[in-house]
């Protein structure tokens, strides 16, 4: 029954992403990849982990909280960004290219992955935590983030020639909210169902937290990028973009979310031991992307090339990391 109910829920899933990449596609005619996959897919496939930070910081666990942020982010940023670009130079997409060509736009999303990668370090290592005053500061720079955003949508929708007609424009709204809704009440249980296979198999409960735990809460969200390139290789901005801008909601937003949980649900005035291994690895990693970024022409190579440093990442942290850092979703 429980690899029934996996695979079940495994094909729900998918097909809650098929129609967020759907809608998306239709929604970057109008607004630009960069706002379309940084904004709405960054914020909407990131809902599971948005709330698992939640409840586990109500709860009190702090280190499961920072853990889950912590080993999604690297997640995205090396094995979800480089299968991407991987997928969409290959003949893995229906319509390979030869190069992923970024516009200049993509710099907004560059620039801010790089200030809220530092900023989060600075903030957590100055502190030894981060209390309320950080977490408004990193609210403060996700919302310049979106407002840069929403201004380059406004200018870009200004200056499309062939719109999507309004028809299309409601289409693309009931396929994101479709999507949506699936994925914020399915994805929960479908992690747990695939950490419980993961138990039943005998598989080591590192491993799980490492590995598999991670990779389950970000499904809905690679899997959408990975439709959306093996539709078309030069959708692969919208995919980008949408594991950028869930990087910079991670680094922002969702740490933000931290300090203020525990001081209105304990009045607990800092969060501490932010700063650990995994954590400085991650900023680490980011300032890697953000220069392979700044190039805008991505080839296959660079793809693999991030994709292999996941593994690399995770071989270093099976050596060198507190099992607590990577709890289980």
């Amino acid at each position: 029954m429980a690899v029934i109910e996996f695979l079940v829920l495994l094909l729900i899933i998918a097909g809650a992403a098929i129609l967020l990449s759907l809608g998306a596609e239709i929604l970057a005619e109008r607004y630009g990849a960069n706002f379309t996959g940084s904004i709405v897919l960054g914020l909407i496939t990131t809902l599971p982990e948005y709330m698992f930070v939640v409840w586990a910081a109500i709860k009190g666990h702090y280190h499961m909280a920072v853990g889950s942020a912590v080993g999604s982010c690297v997640l995205l940023v090396t094995l979800g960004y480089g299968l991407v670009l991987v997928v969409a130079t290959t003949r893995l997409s229906r319509k390979p290219v030869r190069v992923v060509e970024l516009s200049r736009t993509t710099a907004i999303d560059a620039w801010y992955l790089a200030a809220t990668a530092l900023v989060a370090f600075v903030l957590a290592w100055e502190g030894n935590g981060l209390d309320v005053k950080d977490g408004v500061i990193l609210m403060l720079l996700f919302g310049g983030y979106m407002y840069q955003l929403g201004r380059q949508a406004h200018e870009f929708s200004q200056g499309v020639e062939h719109k999507p007609s309004r028809r299309q424009m409601v289409k693309a709204t009931v396929f994101l909210l479709a999507g949506a809704v699936i994925i914020f009440f399915l994805t929960e249980r479908f992690v747990d169902s695939m950490l419980e296979l993961a138990h039943l198999a005998g598989i080591s409960p590192f491993a799980v937290a490492l590995i598999l735990g991670p990779i389950a809460s970000e499904m809905p969200e690679k899997l959408t990028a990975y439709f959306t390139v093996h539709r078309d290789g030069k959708l692969a901005e919208i995919s980008v973009c949408n594991f950028l801008g869930s990087k910079v909601n991670h680094n922002s937003l969702l740490l933000a979310a931290l300090p203020f949980v525990a001081y209105l649900w304990h009045g607990q005035a800092n969060v501490s031991n932010i700063v650990t291994i995994p954590f400085i690895l991650m900023t680490v990693i980011t300032f890697f992307a953000v220069a392979n970024l700044a190039r805008r022409r991505l080839a296959f190579r660079d793809g693999l090339m991030f994709a292999c440093a996941y593994l690399l990442l995770i071989g270093a942290a099976y050596y060198v990391a507190d099992p607590s850092m990577f709890p289980t979703h």
